[in-house]
């Protein structure tokens, strides 16, 4: 018996192939995870002239165009100064819903452009939402 499993001819301990991998918001088995689509009307948003001190705030429209619920998990902005409001409850396919991002001005002064990132069970996984205009 120990022959047999020493033997390098027979593969007993080779992999035939490494499952897929999705690498977003969580690690998974991509055949064990459910991926829908996402569309966006727009991705970038140009709120003009602001005073410092304002805070912009824009809603970005979306549709879940794909066959199974989508969820967002998270969003990250490019600064402190920038973050995304959304639902946590899935949006059934066909459903329409906002993600509302906000963009806080103070000591922010001259052209901006802020972005921030939202992971969701969407393949890519990562949806980048952009802010830009200025503060006077």
């Amino acid at each position: 018996v120990i022959l047999i499993v020493a033997d390098p001819k027979l593969n007993f301990f080779k992999r035939d192939k490494k499952p897929e991998r999705y690498n977003g918001a969580i690690e998974v088995n991509s055949n064990e995870t459910y991926f829908t689509k996402m569309e966006l009307k727009e991705t970038k948003f140009d709120f003009g002239k602001v005073k410092e001190g304002d805070t912009v705030m824009h809603e970005f429209k979306l549709k879940n165009v794909g066959d199974e619920p989508l969820m967002i998990y998270k969003s990250v902005g490019s600064c402190e100064c920038i973050a995304a409001l959304f639902t946590t409850n899935p949006i059934l396919p066909g459903a329409e819903d906002t993600i509302k991002v906000y963009f806080k001005t103070i000591g922010r002064k001259g052209e901006q452009i802020r972005t921030v990132n939202v992971q969701a069970n969407t393949d890519p996984a990562e949806t980048t939402l952009t802010l830009t205009g200025t503060v006077e």
